[in-house]
């Protein structure tokens, strides 16, 4: 189950300027008991569905040698906040329950909690702002090569968990839910009302993506048959965002992961995602079957299973319903228009390519 943090890191500052000395030394404390903050200044503050601010600090004590000249604190500071707790919270988990568990790159956590009396969800994550690191954006395609490193290690971490007894009734995991149960389904339900659908496909996202695939009724009747057909299938723990914008590059190549949403589902729901997010309109045709072959020789390879290619063709193309659906709905609170466009034009592609509405019907 989720994991506690000892009460005096509470309650989690709700504002920017509740990020002192003082709390920031109790937070550092539950995995540092040594150290000590003596000082520290907010330098940036990065606005988006939660809220990264990077803070200068000086520490001292047993530990300091492990935290930088700065670090980042996110959390919900916006006034849409308190509508994202249950997201909020999802990540929170990753930080706290899941990243020492599996083999995902991803930013050093020096606390991750979350507030019972308040929607607040924080962690404090190294800072990787410096020469070398390469974060990734949704208006810069990848190349080939960059997509299949990120196969590679995107399999080794659905190996990790795959079909794993933590998901179980009273397992560790067994909680989290996949993208069709719980808020997520909620979250996916409140774009299908019919005002709000009509309003999306009149924007320009819209407008990139065919008219064929504007039909609500049928994307409700696809989202709900891929549903059921991940439930169905054994799970693994994903990301669960895996788009350009959560994603990063290590100096030495290495792909790293960040924003985690993690999910308790198919293999083919995030596979899928990231592909079609990541290629290029003119590359993706000609390189999904290749990188899924890579995708499914790392997961064998990482002590997985050996999956029928035929099937895993078919599951893999049926999961793109997800990806169009996210942004052609996603809001510009969350994203920009010209992000989401971009993304709904090659998910729109895809679709199109793969004869979505014939696959799910």
């Amino acid at each position: 189950m989720n994991k506690a943090y000892p009460a005096d890191a509470l309650p989690l500052p709700l504002t920017p300027e509740q990020i002192n000395s003082a709390w920031l030394t109790r937070a550092l404390r539950q995995r540092l008991p040594g150290v000590s903050v003596s000082d520290s200044q907010i330098v940036d503050i990065i606005l988006g569905t939660s809220t990264k601010i990077r803070v200068r600090l000086t520490v001292e004590g047993e530990g300091a040698e492990q935290i930088g000249e700065t670090l980042i604190v996110k959390g919900g500071f916006e006034e849409h906040s308190p509508k994202m707790a249950a997201m909020y919270a999802n990540e929170t988990r990753f930080y706290a329950d899941i990243q020492p568990l599996i083999p995902m790159p991803s930013p050093r956590a020096y606390f991750a909690g979350t507030d019972p009396n308040s929607h607040q969800s924080i962690v404090i994550m190294e800072d990787l702002k410096r020469p070398g690191v390469d974060f990734c954006d949704a208006l810069r395609p990848h190349s080939f090569d960059q997509i299949a490193r990120r196969m590679e290690t995107m399999a080794a971490y659905h190996a990790a968990t795959w079909a794993s007894p933590h998901f179980q009734t009273g397992g560790r995991w067994a909680d989290i839910a996949s993208r069709f149960d719980g808020w997520g389904l909620d979250y996916m339900r409140r774009y299908l009302v019919p005002d709000i659908w009509a309003h999306y496909m009149a924007s320009p996202r819209g407008a990139a993506v065919s008219t064929r695939l504007h039909d609500r009724a049928w994307m409700e009747r696809a989202l709900m048959t891929i549903g059921d057909i991940q439930h169905a299938q054994p799970r693994c723990l994903i990301h669960g965002d895996t788009h350009l914008g959560n994603l990063y590059i290590l100096e030495d190549g290495t792909p790293g992961y960040f924003d985690a949403q993690v999910a308790q589902t198919a293999w083919h729901h995030e596979v899928s995602y990231h592909i079609v997010c990541a290629a290029d309109l003119a590359d993706r045709a000609a390189w999904e079957g290749e990188l899924l072959r890579i995708y499914l020789d790392a997961l064998a390879r990482e002590r997985g299973p050996v999956l029928d290619w035929d099937e895993a063709w078919l599951d893999y193309r049926r999961s793109i319903v997800w990806g169009l659906f996210i942004f052609l709905t996603n809001e510009v609170r969350f994203q920009t228009e010209a992000v989401n466009t971009a993304y709904a034009a090659r998910f729109g592609q895809a679709a199109l390519d793969h004869d979505l509405r014939q696959l799910l019907p």
